[in-house]
């Protein structure tokens, strides 16, 4: 029963630790690969009973089946052999959420079966302390593996030390089961090295699980991220810039760009352009890998409407992925991404007849939660509110002028009614969304091309009146088709194409606004981008794309709160390290109250079989290697001979007497007390004579609890 009991405790263990990198996968698969690896390890150590000439080749062949099963359910698209070189760099280099397939999913797999073998057998050898540091150490990988992308793991970590402690309990009763069952009376429950044990497993379960979500709270930052540094980068595109390719699609907007086949007619964002430097307006430079199938973003907290789309490229060029607002899914394509705009960009470009598939969860907020939004406080967002050096012109006075002193959504709205109210929408007319254009723009006498411009205009002139205004603001350009939902496949075309402008508003997030005016003898502009999720930080998780709306009443936006980020990780390193002091001190305290109990025992009997394994403690902590078949002469006369003295008999005879007489040890109170006190003498020179690591640690090391 113990054996059954063994496997379970590390089982759930190992499942737990392994689970800590779940949180980085898209889907509930990995979850249940890593499960299946923790419970396929312990059920060939129970019909192996652990036997070595057995165990290992039997645990080989299981993980084979298990890992060829996964390569059937969840195929590698190199083969499985590919997969073995390219686990570590796969799990590595493509940018969370990962897809749960073979090649990103053997190193957790293996390493959980492997924690779960390694720790049953220990479980059942002369040390099962030793049996939680798999788990432990596998946690703490999965997290250093997981980085900033994760929430509080609670439930594993707290399932991982329940299961430690309830495997060293089992472990316990059973040892003191066998030795009673065998005559000896005298085993006692280990119970200081069973705490040291639950501690040590609660400190680094707890810090892969527990305490380091809370501190991160407290400290507001972040991890570091190993893929941030080992994570190679894609370039940015080098076609044309985005906003220039809208001045060129507006001479020829019959030209067929892709088709898209939706549940719903929504429109679709290109690129994302962040950076201003009054001259033009940027996307990203860096993009990062995603692998193929892509998941991206997670549950909404405002109501959504959930829209599949299959996309087929016919002549769009370039690498930018168009894609729907609130996107949850995207597959048949390999693509990068840019962490803090959703941008996807394909790294290998776009090619015609390429297809791929999109599954989004489009926003759909209340207005209320818009009337009531307040300014982001954070600096994270400061780069969206700088206007660079430059001639600005008349921009801030007349951003003030037409916004009025209401609330941020109120003044972005009142900024957009009246660039659609005093200026015309011309396709046609000279591009360019510098200082020099946009002044034109709004100052300039219609005779010479003022107060009429393009969609690209009127959106960089509204994200530098709004920045002007000190509310953050970018510029996206995209797709608006005008088609009907559920027609069948829609041909997106170049004149389809739009820039609009976001602001960021908390707590709701980023909010697309419609600003192009309609024109007397020109269609009515497209419809208004429906309000973005929120902007994350680059540590944070990655923000799903926006979507648009209709001009006439602008829907809310979608809700995830930027997480907190702090330019310095500091105060989560101070925190962790100063969980070590404590570990260090507990050991201390529970070595000092074991020594003094063995030292100050009832009787003389007592005080000389603690005088005893103090010497051995000792001397094993002092460096000396005792062999396990020397008598205690052989013991007393090695240690007499590292500490340069030659012991007298009292010891040899005492511990003789006390623990190996066959009937009750009889002898003189005075000589049993001359033997503690002997032995105790050479414990305090075998520490004098040891380094000077050795002494600063004698009472730090927690080895001896279990010896």
């Amino acid at each position: 029963m113990s054996r059954v009991l063994t496997a379970v405790t590390m089982t759930i263990a190992g499942i737990a630790a392994g689970a800590q990198i779940t949180s980085v996968y898209a889907g509930r698969e990995a979850f249940w690969a890593i499960a299946a690896a923790g419970f396929g390890a312990a059920l060939v150590w129970l019909v192996t009973g652990g036997h070595r000439a057995w165990h290992l080749p039997v645990s080989i062949a299981g993980l084979a089946g298990l890992l060829t099963g996964l390569q059937y359910l969840m195929p590698a698209p190199d083969g499985l052999l590919a997969a073995f070189g390219n686990a570590g760099a796969r799990l590595l280099t493509i940018a969370p959420p990962l897809p749960s397939r073979v090649d990103t999913l053997l190193l957790p797999v293996v390493a959980t079966w492997i924690c779960v073998a390694s720790g049953c057998a220990l479980a059942g050898s002369r040390r099962p302390a030793l049996a939680m540091l798999p788990p432990a150490l596998l946690a703490t990988g999965m997290l250093v593996l997981v980085g900033p992308r994760r929430e509080a793991g609670y439930v594993p970590a707290a399932a991982l030390v329940a299961a430690l402690c309830l495997a060293l309990a089992v472990n316990q009763v059973g040892r003191i089961t066998v030795a009673r069952a065998a005559g000896d009376g005298r085993v006692r429950p280990r119970l200081a090295g069973l705490g040291v044990a639950v501690v040590i497993a609660a400190l680094l379960a707890g810090f892969s699980g527990l305490a380091t979500p809370a501190v991160l709270v407290g400290a507001g930052t972040t991890p570091p991220d190993l893929r941030s540094v080992l994570l190679p980068p894609v370039l940015a595109p080098t076609e044309v810039h985005p906003l220039s390719l809208l001045g060129r699609w507006q001479a020829n907007p019959e030209l067929a760009l892709f088709t898209v086949d939706s549940t719903e007619s929504v429109p679709l964002r290109w690129a994302v352009l962040t950076e201003f430097d009054g001259v033009s307006w940027r996307p990203a430079a860096v993009y990062r890998a995603a692998g193929g199938d892509r998941a991206v973003g997670g549950p909404s907290a405002v109501p959504v409407r959930t829209v599949q789309a299959t996309v087929t490229v016919l002549g769009l060029t370039g690498a930018w992925l168009p894609v729907p607002d609130g996107l949850r899914r995207v597959s048949g394509v390999s693509v990068a991404i840019d962490d803090e705009a959703t941008t996807l960009v394909v790294p290998d470009g776009l090619r015609a007849g390429q297809t791929y598939e999109v599954v989004a969860d489009v926003p759909q907020p209340t207005p209320e939660q818009l009337a009531v939004a307040h300014l982001p406080a954070s600096s994270e967002f400061d780069r969206y509110r700088q206007l660079p050096p430059g001639n600005t012109g008349p921009i801030v006075q007349l951003a003030v002028d037409a916004a009025g002193t209401a609330l941020p959504y109120a003044q972005a709205i009142a900024l957009a009614e009246w660039l659609k109210t005093e200026y015309r929408y011309d396709p046609l007319a000279p591009g360019g969304s510098g200082y020099p254009s946009i002044n034109r723009f709004l100052t300039a006498d219609p005779s010479i091309g003022g107060r009429r411009g393009t969609s690209e205009q009127f959106a960089a002139a509204y994200a530098v009146l709004a920045r002007a205004l000190g509310i953050p603001a970018r510029v996206v350009v995209g797709f608006v088709p005008d088609a009907e939902s559920g027609e069948g496949p829609v041909t997106v075309t170049a004149g389809h194409a739009r820039a609009w402008p976001e602001i960021y508003i908390e707590p709701v997030g980023w909010v697309a606004i419609d600003v192009t005016a309609p024109r007397v003898d020109e269609v009515t502009p497209p419809d208004q981008p429906r309000p973005s999720r929120a902007a994350v930080p680059p540590t944070s998780q990655p923000t799903p794309a926006p979507a648009v709306a209709s001009p006439q009443a602008p829907a809310g936006p979608s809700v995830e709160r930027p997480a907190s980020s702090s330019p310095s990780g500091w105060p989560w390193w101070f925190a962790g390290a100063a969980l070590l002091p404590l570990a260090a001190g507990l050991v201390a305290l529970a070595r000092l109250h074991r020594s003094r109990r063995r030292l100050t025992g009832p009787d003389p009997h007592s005080r000389v079989r603690g005088a005893w394994a103090e010497l051995v403690d000792g001397a094993r902590l002092a460096g000396l290697r005792l062999q396990p078949q020397w008598t205690v002469t052989e013991v007393v006369a090695a240690v007499g001979r590292a500490v340069g003295i030659t012991p007298t008999d009292p010891l040899v005879a005492a511990v003789n007497r006390v623990a190996f007489a066959a009937g009750p040890a009889e002898g003189d109170d005075q000589d049993y007390d001359l033997a503690v006190a002997q032995a105790r003498d050479l414990v305090q020179r075998a520490r004098q004579r040891a380094g000077p690591l050795r002494r600063a640690l004698w009472w730090l090391d927690p080895r001896p609890l279990w010896w």
